[in-house]
Order: C-alpha cells, then structure tokens, then sequence
C-alpha cells in the first residue's frame, strides 16, 4: 500500500497531511497529535497566548476608569495645545497675509492648524513627561490584561474624551477675539460720532 504526502499551506494546522492510495486523508492531525514521521504537529503561532489570556482575569471596573483617566490626561493637553494654537494662528495669519494679500479665512484657519500639527508632533514627549511629573502611574495590569478589548475600549474612550475636552478648553482665544471686536467696534463708533 502506497502513502502520498499532501502539502498544505503554511497557516493551518499542520504542514501535511497522509493520505492513502486513493487521495483521501488517511487521519487528520490534531493540536499535539504526533504525525508519522515522530514530530509533534506546529501549534498555530497565537495558540498559546490565547490559551494562557483565557486564565487572566479581566480588569476590574477601578482599573478600567485608571486606564482611560491614564490615556485621557495627555490627550486633554494635546487638545488644548492644538485648538488654541490653531485659533491663535490662524488669526495672526488671516491678519498679516490677508493685509498684503487676499486669503479667506478657511485658509488662514488651515495654515494655523499645520503650525498647530507641528508643534503637536514636538510637543508630545514632553506632555508625557509632565504627566508622568504629576504622579498618574498607569494600573497595575499585565500586557494580556491590557490587550484585552475592555482594557483597549477603556484607553480609547479616555482618548476620546481627553481630545474633546482639551480641545473645547482651547477655544479660549475665541472668548479673547470677542472682547477685541467688540472694542474694535466701539472705538469706531466714537470715531464716527466725533
């Protein structure tokens, strides 16, 4: 009786398969079954982990709200830093370019936001560093627990909210520019009147 050897790609449970004189598969291995040749089948690369996450407890809900308290910090200061740098800027530009030359607003708003972007990129080292001066350590969790999808849901909800907030705190210069307009328009009334 004559065995043929069936290659099977890479990815699947195992290299090969026997199979018998008529091309059917005389045994499928399975996950540590020995295989003719006296080698154990190849576990599946992430097998393992996945087989040890499942003995890890999930996060408790105080670890959960430490991890997003732990993502959100940052993103509160990169808010801020990037609304009001780009409100800052795109004013000064709509005001210096748009004196010499014709530049709408949007377009004075986007270039801001480029210098805002720039300075975002250089400035995140040292956000970090004033979070970590602040004393926020992250939680206690191992690198399963915070692969988790509730440790990775809570991370990003805290992004989320952290982004939001900073960046309503700095639409600040928009309350200075009002004040400035207004008094713009005042001293022009009392030019008129004179």
């Amino acid at each position: 009786m004559h065995r043929f050897i069936n290659f099977i790609p890479i990815g699947q449970l195992a290299g090969f398969r026997w199979r018998s004189k008529f091309g059917r598969p005389s045994k499928v291995p399975e996950l540590g079954d020995v295989d003719p040749t006296g080698s154990y089948c190849p576990l599946p690369e992430e097998w393992l982990l996945k087989k040890y996450a499942e003995t890890v407890p999930e996060p408790t809900r105080a670890q959960l709200f430490r991890v997003g308290l732990q993502n959100a910090i940052p993103f509160i200061m990169f808010g801020f830093l990037d609304n009001s740098v780009m409100l800052i800027c795109g004013e000064s530009i709509e005001r210096t370019v748009g004196a010499v030359i014709t530049i709408s607003t949007m377009a004075a708003a986007a270039i801001g936001n480029t210098f805002s972007d720039i300075l975002g990129i250089g400035s995140s080292y040292y956000v970090e560093q004033l979070v970590i001066k602040l004393g926020l350590k992250p939680p206690n969790l191992t690198p399963i627990q915070l692969d988790m999808k509730c440790s990775r849901r809570a991370a990003n909800l805290g992004r989320t909210l952290g982004v939001t907030l900073g960046c309503f705190l700095g639409m600040f210069p928009l309350l200075l520019k009002k004040d400035e307009e207004s008094t713009d328009e005042k001293s022009e009334e009392e030019e008129d009147e004179k």
